[in-house]
């Protein structure tokens, strides 16, 4: 007779389960996804130098698609595609997926997601009744944003924009404001820093927005070509509701020379036309040491002419000898369309100063500055670069005006590229907050030729954009209601909107052009799909501690860190500090 020892097998039973679930819990470890490195806390000291900070407004990887192919061809390869490191780029704010120009510099310069309907350095909405705005502290605990904080730590600091120099993309490192239209007061905090804080002056500020530097009644040098702000079209009358003069008060800085010469090496120089801007140049070149700081304002308002192609064409915003619908040789394919500056070659607005050629100048007196700075944490600099016009030309689907502005933002990460091979402790690192527009490109089959094809023959013109059908759908059935069911034509977009030739790509590796038509399914500021890129120090955390998520308070975090030589943690607060 076999005898069962209950004991024992009671045992045996225990030692199995208790082996079985150890072994569950290790084969459920091994399946649960890692934590995420970006929001771990990091204790090892972070190499510090300098930051340049490109924000191409608006761009999306469509956007830079086509870039690439209208001006290197679709096998080419652009500046931007030479920033080895990069991460998906998340800019849903607060309370909004969608990111907003003031908000997401709000989060760039201060680290906390913010409100994203009003901030502007600030968080909360200025308009609201009562407003909700108010002054925070950045992730650092510093009462401002990184470039002040960089700033009042002896470290240079510039901001370059082909728009206003008050746009968000720039304006919000510097002045805290409770409306993103309060021009006066964004431009008077720039420049003479913010009440009560005593903020070292930035060291370069170059782009538009001379309106609001003089005093009421003064008479300004750009006109207003565009009719901004509601002021009559082409009125030289300051903006400004004071008396204050911020272009007298720039050049009473420093030593006290006032002669606004670079000649003879004034420290402060206000710049307003491109003569100036050359006699600048030159003398940079000439003192090998000379590092003057700039204020920079190139137009009334804006550098650029967002507004659609119909638009610019019906005021006569057009280069002479050039025909209707045609465009510059490549790969600079210049446009009939005047896109930047006024359209009259006599104003001394025309033909301002490129966003790419800004950003080469501010790296090199911002460099300079750095160099010579008494101590050896401030010999670094930090410049934050907007190319506002992307953006702007996105909302109003202008694709020509569009693809011209980035290939300037190219240019300028191309001269930032170059200022690294010569500057190795140097990050260069992009974001943009959303996706202007969110245009597509469209292939256009070629007319008459069989079988299809998208490549144009050599010799032959491209063909004109047509348009792309939307909403298929069937009929309603009877007794049903619903919305109407004919279909949408879409319009398409070609080198002077629509119903104009189509745009032609580079050669391809194998020779061959090809036609296309840009698509907008609006003029919003869309969520889209942001690629952030770098180079430089620091930019392989991108690919590392930032692989899993990076986002618009990382970029905060990296910009910081290289600054500062400390990785912040990522915030746990839902809203940034008060002061």
């Amino acid at each position: 007779m076999f005898n069962l020892n209950l004991r024992a097998v009671s045992a045996a039973c225990v030692l199995a389960l208790a082996t079985g679930v150890a072994a569950a819990s290790a084969a459920s470890a091994a399946r649960a996804p890692a934590a995420d490195p970006g929001r771990a806390a990091m204790t090892q000291a972070v190499p510090t130098g300098n930051v340049i900070f490109f924000h191409p407004d608006g761009t999306g990887l469509n956007h830079w698609n086509a870039h690439r192919m209208y001006f290197h061809g679709l096998d080419g390869i652009s500046n931007k595609d030479r920033l080895p490191h990069m991460a998906v780029y998340r800019g849903h704010m607060h309370n909004l997926i969608n990111g907003t120009s003031h908000a997401g510099a709000t989060t760039h310069a201060f680290g906390y997601k913010v409100d994203a309907f009003g901030s502007f350095g600030m968080d909360g909405d200025g308009n609201a009744n009562p407003p909700t705005n108010r002054a925070i502290r950045s992730l650092s605990g510093f009462r401002g944003s990184v470039m002040r904080e960089a700033a009042n730590a002896g470290i240079p600091v510039g901001v370059v924009n082909d728009g206003h120099v008050g746009e968000p993309g720039t304006g919000a490192f510097l002045a805290e404001v409770g409306n993103r239209d309060n021009w006066q007061e964004i431009t008077r905090q720039m420049i003479l820093g913010r009440p009560g804080m005593n903020d070292t002056t930035p060291w370069v500020i170059m782009g538009g927005g001379e309106a609001d530097a003089l005093p009421q009644g003064t008479t300004t040098v750009h006109r207003n070509v565009n009719e901004e702000r509601r002021a009559p079209v082409n009125s030289r009358q300051s903006l400004r509701t004071d008396d204050l003069n911020l272009i007298a008060a720039w050049n009473a800085m420093g030593s006290g020379n006032l002669s606004n010469d670079p000649t003879q090496r004034d420290d402060f120089i206000v710049l307003r036309t491109r003569a100036e801007f050359e006699r600048l140049k030159q003398a940079l070149q000439a003192h090998p040491r000379y590092a003057p700081r700039v204020l920079g304002l190139f137009a009334f308002q804006d550098t650029f002419n967002d507004r659609n192609e119909q638009d610019l064409i019906n005021r006569g915003f057009v280069r002479a000898g050039m025909a209707a619908g045609t465009t510059g040789a490549g790969p600079q394919k210049q446009s009939r369309l005047v896109l930047w500056g006024d359209h009259d070659a006599a104003e001394p607005g025309f033909n301002p100063p490129t966003f790419a050629e800004m950003t080469e100048v501010a790296l090199t007196i911002l460099s300079r500055a750095a160099a010579q700075r008494p101590q050896a944490a401030q010999r670094r600099f930090f410049l934050v670069a907007e190319q506002e016009s992307i953006d702007n030309f996105g909302n109003n689907t202008n694709a020509i005006g569009m693809l011209h502005a980035m290939q300037d933002t190219d240019r300028a990460i191309g001269a930032a590229l170059d200022f690294l091979r010569r500057n190795e402790r140097t990050l260069i690192v992009t974001a943009a907050d959303s996706d202007a527009g969110s245009m597509t490109v469209v292939s256009g089959q070629v007319s008459g030729i069989t079988p299809p094809t998208n490549i144009l023959p050599a010799g032959r013109a491209p063909d004109n954009v047509a348009s792309v059908a939307t909403n298929p759908s069937s009929a309603i059935p009877a007794g049903a209601t619903g919305p109407d069911a004919a279909v949408v034509n879409n319009f398409l977009d070609g080198v002077e909107g629509r119903q104009s030739p189509m745009f032609v790509t580079e050669p391809d590796q194998f020779g061959n052009r090809m036609q296309f038509g840009i698509a907008w399914p609006g003029t919003a500021d869309y969520f889209g799909g942001v690629l952030s890129r770098a180079a430089g120090l620091n930019a392989g955390l991108l690919n590392s501690r930032f692989s899993q998520r990076f986002d618009n308070v990382d970029v905060y975090r990296l910009k910081h860190a290289t600054l500062f030589g400390r990785m912040l943690n990522y915030p746990t607060a839902t809203e940034a500090p008060g002061r």
